[in-house]
């Protein structure tokens, strides 16, 4: 799979704040196992036995995010979700957003939360959302957006130009004549005390 991204230019080059969000970005892509069970089956086409090898990973990580949801705070959770990627080795689209949205917490970005994928029929209104899962924040007023499993960054528009070919490739029930747009998702939100104490603990991956 091609994930390698050349984002628009104009004659100063990339926005400073699009570089320091495409370092994250990198950051996570690189230091975090990540396999995407779904992903891995659609783009080789093996057969059912190949895909059902990635369940019970995908099913670990699935009790996981349910299960720590109910600990007393956020601290909780991340710290489990931290330490059971480096265990299993395996991570969602899901899962690599949530560290990313830790260290752009860490930037001090401005409303920052886990975006999911969708597309809107201009002539219907009919919505549908996609199973894929990014981070958005502000900076002086525009939408960014930060891709961990596909490895980019850049501006929301030119993030849908990206989007236009993996999601005809890999997402089921995507519609090319749809408009993408962004749908706001469960993002398990951590107060400034919890991802200061979380930083110390694990300041080499999310500081």
């Amino acid at each position: 799979m091609d994930t390698k991204f050349t984002p628009s230019l104009n004659f100063s080059g990339r926005a400073s704040i699009i570089k320091e969000a495409d370092k994250i970005c990198r950051n996570v892509n690189s230091n975090f196992p990540h396999v995407s069970p779904y992903l891995a089956w659609n783009q080789y086409h093996q057969p059912m036995e190949h895909y059902r090898a990635f369940i019970s990973y995908w099913s670990k990580l699935d009790e996981l995010r349910a299960a720590t949801r109910y600990t007393d705070t956020a601290y909780d959770y991340y710290d489990v979700l931290i330490n059971k990627l480096k265990v299993l080795k395996s991570a969602n689209c899901g899962d690599l957003s949530d560290i990313v949205y830790l260290k752009c917490k860490n930037k001090n970005f401005d409303d920052v939360k886990l975006v999911q994928l969708g597309g809107v029929s201009d002539i219907t209104g009919k919505k549908v959302r996609y199973d894929h899962v990014a981070v958005e924040f502000k900076h002086n007023g525009k939408s960014i957006l930060i891709d961990p499993l596909f490895g980019f960054a850049d501006f929301v528009q030119n993030g849908f130009l990206k989007y236009k070919g993996i999601f005809k490739r890999f997402i089921n029930g995507y519609n090319e004549n749809f408009r993408l747009t962004l749908f706001d998702t469960d993002t398990v939100r951590i107060q400034p005390y919890e991802l200061e104490k979380l930083t110390l603990k694990h300041k080499d991956l999310i500081g």
